[in-house]
């Protein structure tokens, strides 16, 4: 009887714990509600810059409520463990969306925080990618335009506009001393901005440094005036150097230049897409997209009565760069060492 008490007591002990590892929905819809309270506040606030001597120092405080509402959000986000409990947390962010425009707005920046964390855990949860391309981004295109629309009776009474946080790549050649590399970390620090990627090509004249960066619009912009840099909206490309061959047959390569296409541009031209599906098997990937530049590196040879490509001595060079730069402007850079690789022969 003991034995069974104590082994029915470790089974609760477990249920719990995996319990209290998932997003509480009481505590979850309540950091929701707060930040889009903060946003409908700054909304109000930045009116108020015009009319108001205090409208400064209110949108100071506005924007840091927002930060620490929407920091909140992302703590609770990276507890999540895998797929069934985005699912879940994604589940009760679109129950949030459905109460009111400035919700959806919530629900738009709640996606892409769930976005990362899938791509972190490897979860191919396409239903998060299809909505920040469906309803929420149109309703925010229209509430842009109308901000009114994202306020309540409410959250009128309150003070706030949304200062979107945006992506960017920032590119600059340092001296030996680093000063702008380190003037530039502290205004990252300052300002809260997130290091994505970064890569730094060295050279004799001045290390050419890249970095690309999470931050405020209003930081962005500020930046891109001073540094050389865009901002990036899902269009990375990349540029995949693949040799093949040794000492003694020579060495072959060719270079892939890749970049998103209209009908995957929120899939290809994003890093964690480079990282994870070039880089896991660049051979069968260019195989099955662009078999005739491959095989001019390949020797065909016949395995077990099938022809087939032999790719000798395999090395792979990624670089992942933006806009209209190149593999010296990179954000990204990788080399892989593959071995021999084979493929069917077309």
């Amino acid at each position: 009887m003991l034995k069974k008490i104590f082994v029915l007591a470790v089974a609760l002990l477990i249920s719990s714990s995996c319990f209290a590892a998932k997003i509480d929905s009481t505590k979850y819809n309540k950091a929701l509600k707060e930040y889009a309270d903060c946003i409908s506040r700054i909304n109000y606030c930045m009116k108020e810059l015009t009319s108001n001597d205090n409208g400064s120092k209110l949108l100071d405080f506005a924007l840091t409520k927002a930060e620490e509402a929407e920091k909140n959000i992302e703590n609770m986000i990276s507890t999540l463990e895998n797929e069934q409990e985005i699912e879940q947390t994604y589940k009760l962010t679109m129950a949030f969306c459905k109460k009111a425009e400035i919700n959806e707005y919530v629900g738009q920046q709640v996606c892409k925080m769930l976005h990362t964390k899938s791509n972190y855990l490897s979860v191919d949860f396409k239903k998060i990618s299809k909505e920040l391309d469906g309803k929420i981004t149109k309703s925010i295109a229209q509430a842009a335009v109308v901000p009114e629309n994202l306020m309540n009776k409410r959250h009128k009474r309150l003070i706030m506009i949304d200062t979107p946080m945006a992506e960017a790549v920032v590119t600059f050649t340092d001296t030996g001393a680093n000063r702008r590399v380190l003037n530039l970390n502290k205004i990252f620090k300052r300002h809260g901005c997130k290091i994505i990627s970064s890569y730094v090509n060295e050279n004799k004249k001045g290390d050419r440094c890249c970095y690309y960066f999470t931050a405020k619009k209003y930081v962005i912009d500020a930046l891109l005036g001073h540094f050389d840099g865009s901002v990036v909206n899902s269009d990375l490309k990349a540029a995949v150097k693949i040799t093949t061959g040794g000492f003694w047959g020579g060495k072959k390569n060719y270079t892939f230049y890749l970049g998103p296409k209209r009908s995957n541009k929120d899939i290809m031209g994003e890093l964690s897409w480079y990282k994870t599906r070039i880089e896991h098997d660049p051979i069968a990937f260019f195989a099955e997209n662009n078999y005739d530049e491959l095989a001019t590196i390949g020797s065909t040879e016949t395995v077990a009565g099938a022809k087939k490509l032999l790719f000798k001595n395999v090395k792979v060079e990624v670089w992942v760069f933006a806009g209209d730069k190149t593999e010296a402007d990179s954000i990204y850079h990788n080399n892989l060492e593959l071995g021999d690789v084979y493929i069917d022969a077309k």
